[in-house]
């Protein structure tokens, strides 16, 4: 499990998107790049596979930039991580249980829950609730233990 610059950058993006859009009025990526401190040409490129994944369109003209392409409700942490292309698997083996010479090795299982358990919580976060709730923790103490 390898969390990149890109997953950050796309959420954070797209946080920024559902904050400065207003009755969808298209949002210019270089005001995003502005606030969130990413090159444009870096965000320029995330946007695109987010655009490809379904996430997002872009608005041409004068007044054009990017509006979210279905409710940001809808969108998972874990949609913004797999249409950025982030591996997001802790076994090496991708799942197959052929980890060590072709069989299982010890440690598979435990590698395969924790996928389990962040996939899970990624899947239960959306873009909206992380733009609405950005000072309050999404991990409560009470749920680790």
């Amino acid at each position: 499990m390898n969390f990149t610059t890109k997953s950050r950058y796309a959420v954070n993006a797209l946080a920024d998107l559902e904050f400065l859009s207003l009755d969808s009025t298209p949002v210019a990526l270089k005001d995003i790049a502005n606030r969130q401190g990413i090159d444009l040409a870096y965000l320029e490129q995330l946007f695109r596979k987010l655009r490809v994944a379904g996430l997002v369109e872009s608005i041409r003209g004068r007044n054009g930039g990017y509006i979210f392409a279905i409710k940001p409700k809808n969108i998972s942490i874990k949609d913004i991580m797999h249409a950025v292309e982030e591996n997001l698997d802790s076994t090496n083996c991708a799942g197959t249980a052929t980890c060590h010479a072709g069989k299982r090795c010890n440690s598979h299982q435990l590698w395969d829950d924790l996928n389990n358990v962040v996939d899970s919580f990624l899947r239960d976060i959306s873009i909206a609730e992380l733009a609405e709730s950005h000072k309050q923790p999404h991990i409560k103490l009470m749920e680790i233990q």
